[in-house]
Order: C-alpha cells, then sequence, then structure tokens
C-alpha cells in the first residue's frame, strides 16, 4: 500500500488509521517521485516507524535535522515526531514504511512490559529518530516481507521479529543514553505551534508579525527559528502548502481551478498557476488530466 498523498490534521498529526485494533501494525511500500511530487509531507504519528530503503536514495527531515538515508539503510522514527521523506538526487525512491502502535509492543498501560520497556523510551523527552545498523535494518526488510506475505501464523512471526528489533535497539543503548535537553523539546513544540498556526489560517492573509506574535517572538527570530527547524521561510512553506492542499482539490474534488485557488489562499488565479507550474513543472490543468490518466 502506497501513502504518500497522506490525510493529516491541522496540527500536522496522521489521520490514517495504521493497520486494525485488533493488529495495529501496517505497512506501505511508498514510491517517492520527483516528477508527480508525490512525497511524505511534514507530519507526525502517534506510531512508531521503521523505515527502510529498497531503492534509491531519500532525504529525511525529522525536527531540525536533515540527513540522507541510502539504499539497504534503515531508520526508527519515534512517536510524535515531526518529519518528512523525499528523493534526493533522484527521480525516485522506494521505501517501505512500517507504523506500530507501542501497544503491540507493551500490552496494556500498566504491564511491566509497557511502564519499564515502551513508554519510557517514546515520550517526548527522548530521540526523536535513530539511524539502524546494517543488521537491524535488514530486520526491517524481513519484516515488510512477512507483512507482504501474510503466510500462515505471519501476526505472530511479525509480532516476534518486532520484540526483537525493540530489545536490540533497547540492548544496544540507542534510546537510552541521550535524554533531549528540555529546550530541545520546548523548540520542537513551538515548531508545532507555528505550523498548527499556518495551517489553521492558510486560506487568509498571513503576516509574519501575526505569526510571530502567536509563539511571541520578534520578526527576525521567528524567521530564523522557523527555517532551522523546517528548513525554509515561512512564507515558502505556507506557498508550498497551499500548493499542496490545491493538489489535494485537483486529485479529489471536481471544483473549478479558479475556485482551488480562492479556496487554497491565493490572490489571483494567473498567480497561483504561475506557481504551480513552477513547484510541479505542469498547469493545473495538466497535473489534474494527468493523475486522473494514472487512475
Amino acid at each position: 500500500m502506497a501513502l504518500t498523498h497522506i490525510k493529516i490534521a491541522k496540527d500536522l498529526q496522521e489521520l490514517t488509521l495504521h493497520g486494525t485494533k485488533e493488529f495495529p501494525v501496517a505497512l506501505y511500500e511508498t514510491v517517492l517521485r520527483l516528477d508527480s511530487m508525490d512525497f511524505l509531507p511534514l507530519h507526525w504519528h502517534k506510531e512508531i516507524q521503521f523505515v527502510y530503503v529498497k531503492s534509491g536514495r531519500v532525504e529525511y527531515r525529522v525536527g531540525a535535522d536533515v540527513f540522507i538515508l541510502e539504499e539497504g539503510e534503515g531508520l526508527f522514527v519515534n512517536a510524535s515526531s515531526l518529519h518528512e521523506a523525499k528523493p534526493f538526487q533522484i527521480e525516485r525512491a522506494t521505501i517501505f514504511c512500517i507504523n506500530v502502535n507501542p501497544v503491540i509492543l507493551g500490552g496494556h498501560k500498566d504491564s511491566i512490559f509497557a511502564t519499564k520497556y515502551v513508554l519510557p523510551y517514546i515520550t517526548s523527552n527522548r530521540l526523536p529518530y535513530v539511524k539502524l545498523s546494517d543488521q537491524l535494518a535488514q530486520k526491517i526488510e524481513f519484516l515488510a516481507k512477512l507483512l507482504q506475505e501474510q503466510a500462515v501464523f505471519y501476526e505472530l512471526k511479525v509480532w516476534r521479529e518486532l520484540l526483537v528489533i525493540w530489545e536490540t535497539i533497547l540492548s544496544q543503548s540507542m534510546l537510552t543514553e541521550e535524554i533531549l535537553d528540555p529546550a530541545i523539546i520546548v523548540q520542537h513544540d513551538r515548531a508545532k505551534e507555528m505550523l498548527d498556526y499556518l495551517h489553521a489560517h492558510y486560506q487568509e492573509k498571513i503576516s509574519l508579525e501575526n505569526l510571530a506574535a502567536y509563539v511571541f517572538l520578534s520578526r527576525a527570530e521567528c524567521s530564523r527559528f522557523f527555517k532551522k527547524m523546517v528548513g525554509i521561510t515561512p512564507f515558502t512553506y505556507l506557498l508550498h502548502y497551499r500548493l499542496r492542499k490545491s493538489m489535494e482539490l485537483l486529485r479529489d474534488s471536481e471544483q473549478s481551478i479558479t475556485t482551488i485557488a480562492t479556496t487554497t489562499g491565493f490572490s489571483t488565479v494567473s498567480y497561483y498557476i504561475e506557481k504551480f507550474k513552477k513547484y510541479t513543472g505542469y498547469s493545473p490543468h495538466v497535473y489534474r488530466k494527468q493523475f486522473f490518466d494514472k487512475e
């Protein structure tokens, strides 16, 4: 199952239900494409996530950190961590993402497994991500194959492998040696607040003064801090967010391009078309037609 056009709430929490209540584990084999702007946008979720790069090279951002994952490498993304992914210096890349509700590792919240071995390591004061060793990366690939094939007893086998992976992460002190500085936790929370504000008001006219006042920063510090945490300026992010929202409407609705431009906060249709073409390489009309032709 692919998961690039994910649904996210205004606070960037992903709204996808991963797996089922009975078996809260979900595998997504996702192709990231530069040509159709199929990226994993900035988001977070309550589940922990294991990533394996099946092919290509992927640029990941987790919080303020940006790094490259090569083919065959793996990654652990902690719960509630802001992250995004896109191909790096290549037209397309394929990744396995396995989203896991921590309850499958710890059982009920008062069990010794949850209180001693799971919950302390997925709280906001722990590392937001860990690059996985070659051995662990291969285990993620094997886990993905189990979930793909769904052979007899696969749920038991997946559960067993997850416990082995988790025990290895803890025994190698990947999440235990470092605890985030409280100042960094504040930075992450402030970044989420700023993004939340932009998402809530993207259809309106937004000034840097509005955003700065919302998080009690000066205009200069607001812009500097945002670029440090997100990688681009607030208004570049806002423009891209508006364009991505318009892409959703082009794919999922029959609204006119004029209506979509207005709905997503663009002052004029001509400006929207100009920015859309620069961002995607296509006009909105061609993008919509190309998407439905693929369908």
